[in-house]
């Protein structure tokens, strides 16, 4: 067996075909799966079904997905503790984190990184949805829920607050007394998929009960323009809303919602040093900017 043959049905998993694998790995799509093929071949089982629109595991493919991962891990972990002491740590890391997160905190802070360790690059994957890190899509991750169980070392690194708004103009038509609780007879923008697993849905049946949801989002971009646009009444991270100055925070002292911030990584990859130097990084802008993530921000306007 050889470990490129390895890398090369790694690349199939997470992407789950030939096309994003071979655009991943810089060869043609006939090379990847020819590489796969010898792997199957060389411990004679079928890791992936074949399909028009992609590969997918198989029953004994995602048992070798866990056996790859933990070898990737280790080869990673050789590069960078033996082989890389005396250079710069250089590859990929793949980050799983939310959009707040993303927009807001670490691609404004990543030149820090780059301009300290050139050879880094960040892959980043906006998906909120899950604690854990399925399928490894990613060597470290910043979550607003702790995972349950699993393969992790997990530290807290601090936390988020979400507050109630509405547009300027939507409160001239709809006036909210100030202090007002619960909130009743307004149009209620809520929260769907990826962030129902969080308290927000919770907490806005518990500000506006009395309210009706005229609309069900799954992204903060999309539920910042419908605040914005007078839509109606909706939760938003307060390092994003606080920032718009047509946004009024609705009752502040009462309608606030505080997540954990959660950095993950693997068990197995926790000592590689491009994953320590990355996981300090996170760490230190979540902390730098840990006044605006939890609504101590003086740029907002309060009902």
């Amino acid at each position: 067996m050889n470990w490129n043959d390895i890398r090369y049905f790694l690349a199939v998993a997470r992407h789950g075909g030939l096309t994003g694998a071979a655009k991943q790995l810089g060869v043609s799509q006939s090379t990847v799966a020819r590489r796969v093929e010898t792997l199957e071949a060389s411990l004679r089982t079928r890791f992936f079904e074949r399909h028009t629109h992609g590969y997918h595991l198989t029953e004994d493919g995602r048992e070798m997905l866990e056996k790859a991962i933990a070898i990737e891990g280790s080869m990673a972990e050789i590069a960078d503790d033996l082989g890389e002491r005396d250079v710069q740590p250089s590859g990929t890391v793949r980050i799983a984190t939310i959009e707040t997160l993303a927009n807001q905190i670490i691609i404004p802070n990543f030149p820090a990184l780059q301009n300290a360790n050139p050879e880094l690059q960040l892959g980043i994957s906006i998906n909120a949805s899950l604690s854990r890190l399925p399928q490894r899509e990613a060597d470290v991750a910043l979550r607003l829920c702790r995972p349950e169980q699993g393969p992790y070392v997990v530290k807290r690194v601090g936390g988020m607050s979400f507050g109630l708004y509405a547009s300027s103009a939507y409160l001239e038509r709809h006036p909210i007394a100030r202090n007002a609780t619960p909130i009743t007879g307004h149009r209620l923008i809520m929260w769907g998929d990826p962030m129902a697993y969080t308290a927000l849905p919770r907490a806005m049946r518990s500000w506006a009960g009395g309210g009706v949801a005229t609309l069900v989002l799954d992204s903060v971009q999309a539920q910042l323009l419908a605040v914005k646009a007078g839509v109606g009444i909706g939760i938003l991270p307060c390092v994003t809303a606080d920032a718009e100055g047509e946004l009024v925070r609705i009752n502040p002292a009462h309608c606030q919602q505080d997540e954990d911030i959660w950095l993950i990584i693997p068990n197995d990859m926790r000592n590689a040093k491009r994953i320590r130097i990355v996981s300090e990084f996170l760490t230190q802008i979540v902390q730098q900017n840990q006044g605006i993530l939890a609504g101590r921000s003086n740029r907002s306007k309060a009902a």
